[in-house]
This record gives structure tokens, C-alpha cells and sequence, in this order.
């Protein structure tokens, strides 16, 4: 069970719709992401970009140190500076 989120992390972090989101890049593993594709979620007070739901996991599990700056070289799904925003 190591792909469990922390409930605490969950409550923080929520998954809103990607619809009307611009293109971006992923928070955690800087591949770029399509207009209205991939994963977006809000967290203290910013909306992030994920390409797909493993990068979004990896990001529950160390929020501050991607915030930060951190990235990994690759993500689960594979695909190719995260803008994020306060709202």
C-alpha cells in the first residue's frame, strides 16, 4: 500500500477540472501539457498542472519540495517549470 495518500494531503489537495486549462507544464516532471489535458489541482491557494494521475501522486507525497523547485526526470505515464497561479 505505498501509493496510499496521507488523508491530511488529500484534504489539501483537490482535483478540480482540466477543461479550461491552458497548456502548461507538469509541476513535477516538467513535461508539457495540452490545453484542457492532463490533471489539475488546487493547493494552498494555487491551481497546478500534473501531465497524469502518477505524477499527481508524487506530488501529495512532498507538495512543499516540488513548490520548491524539485522535479523528477520521468513519470509513470511516460509523456514529455510549472507555471502555477494564486487564485
Amino acid at each position: 500500500m505505498d501509493d496510499v495518500i496521507p488523508w491530511d494531503r488529500l484534504v489539501e489537495l483537490s482535483v478540480i477540472d482540466s477543461a479550461q486549462e491552458g497548456a502548461a507544464a507538469c509541476v513535477v516532471c516538467g513535461d508539457q501539457i495540452a490545453a484542457g489535458r492532463g490533471v489539475t489541482a488546487r493547493y494552498g491557494g494555487r491551481t497546478l498542472r500534473f501531465c497524469c494521475q502518477g505524477c499527481l501522486g508524487r506530488f501529495a507525497e512532498d507538495p512543499d519540495g516540488f513548490l520548491a523547485g524539485y522535479t523528477e526526470q520521468w513519470c509513470s505515464d511516460l509523456r514529455s517549470d510549472s507555471p502555477t497561479r494564486l487564485n
